[in-house]
C-alpha cells in the first residue's frame, strides 16, 4: 500500500513538471487548452496536498532549522500563488468555467494571473529542486545505474550547470523580471523564436531555480553543524559541572553521582537538530 502511494505521488509530481512549461506557453497552445491544462494542474496540486497530510500535521511541531524554514516559506508562497492563479483563471475563463457567467474584474484578473504565473514558475521550480532527491532512485532505475557513479554524477552536474546558465540568458531574454514586478501587463512573445526554442528556454529557467537543491543542502549542513555545536556545548557544560561538583562535595552520595553520570549519557545521546 505504501509503495503504491509513493508511485502515485511521484506520477503526480512528474505530471505537474510536464504541465508547467506547457502552461507558460498559452500563446502557442491556445486559450482553451490552456484552461483545461490549468484545471488539471489545480486538481493535481490539491491531490498533492491530500497525499501529503504530514506536512500540515507537523506544521507547528518540531524545531524550524534553516532548511525547514526556507522550505516552509516556499511552500506557503506557492500555496498562495496557486490560489491566486485558480481564482483569476476562473474569473477570466471563456471555456471551462464559462457556465459561471462571471462578469467584471477582467483587467485585474488578467494582471494577477500574469503576475502569479511567473512567480508560480519560480516557486514550483524551487520546490522541485528542494525535493529532487526523491527522483534520484527513479533516475538510477531508468538508466540502470546500480550504484553511485562519480562520472555520471559529475556529468549530470555539468549538464545542470549548463542548463542553469542558459536559464539566466532565457530569464533576461524573456524579460521575466518585468512580469515578476508588475512592469508588464500583457504577455509578450518573440515570434522569431520557434516553439521548441521557447519551451527549451522555459525548461532552462526551471533548471535555474531548481538549483535551490544545492542551497537546501547547504542549509541542512548549517543546521547539522549548529546542532552538533550545541550538543557538544551541553556535554562540556555538564562534564564541567560534574567535575566542579565532585571537587566541592567529595562526600557526595553514590546515588547522586550515579544520577549525574546518567544525565551526561543522556545529553551525549541527544540527536542533533536537522
Amino acid at each position: 500500500m505504501k509503495h503504491t502511494k509513493q508511485i502515485i505521488k511521484r506520477t503526480l509530481n512528474l505530471a505537474m513538471i510536464v504541465l508547467l512549461p506547457l502552461l507558460m506557453a498559452e500563446i502557442l497552445i491556445g486559450q482553451e487548452l490552456h484552461e483545461w491544462l490549468g484545471t488539471v494542474m489545480t486538481v493535481l496540486f490539491l491531490l498533492h496536498h491530500l497525499l501529503n497530510p504530514g506536512w500540515w500535521g507537523s506544521f507547528y511541531k518540531g524545531k524550524y532549522t534553516p532548511s525547514r524554514a526556507f522550505g516552509t516559506t516556499i511552500d506557503l508562497l506557492l500555496l498562495l500563488d496557486m490560489l491566486a492563479l485558480s481564482v483569476s483563471g476562473i474569473m477570466m475563463s471563456g471555456f471551462v468555467f464559462r457556465f459561471l457567467h462571471i462578469g467584471g474584474g477582467m483587467i485585474i484578473s488578467r494582471r494577477l494571473h500574469l503576475f502569479a504565473s511567473f512567480w508560480g514558475l519560480i516557486l514550483m521550480s524551487t520546490h522541485l529542486g528542494m525535493h529532487a532527491e526523491q527522483f534520484f532512485p527513479l533516475f538510477r532505475k531508468l538508466f540502470r545505474i546500480k550504484e553511485k557513479n562519480a562520472a555520471v554524477t559529475w556529468s549530470l552536474r555539468i549538464v545542470a550547470a549548463a542548463a542553469s546558465l542558459y536559464g539566466i540568458y532565457a530569464f533576461i531574454a524573456q524579460h521575466m523580471a518585468d512580469y515578476l514586478f508588475l512592469k508588464a501587463h500583457f504577455m509578450m512573445f518573440d515570434e522569431t523564436k520557434s516553439a521548441a526554442v521557447y519551451f527549451a528556454e522555459t525548461v532552462a529557467v526551471m533548471c535555474l531555480f531548481a538549483a535551490a537543491h544545492y542551497i537546501n543542502k547547504l542549509l541542512r549542513r548549517a543546521g547539522k553543524k549548529d546542532g552538533k555545536e550545541r550538543s557538544g556545548g551541553q556535554i562540556m557544560k555538564a562534564a564541567a559541572f560534574t567535575l566542579v561538583g565532585q571537587g566541592n562535595a567529595p562526600k557526595m552520595s553514590l546515588q547522586a553521582r550515579s544520577r549525574r553520570c546518567t544525565n551526561i549519557r543522556l545529553i551525549q545521546q541527544e540527536p542533533s537538530s536537522i
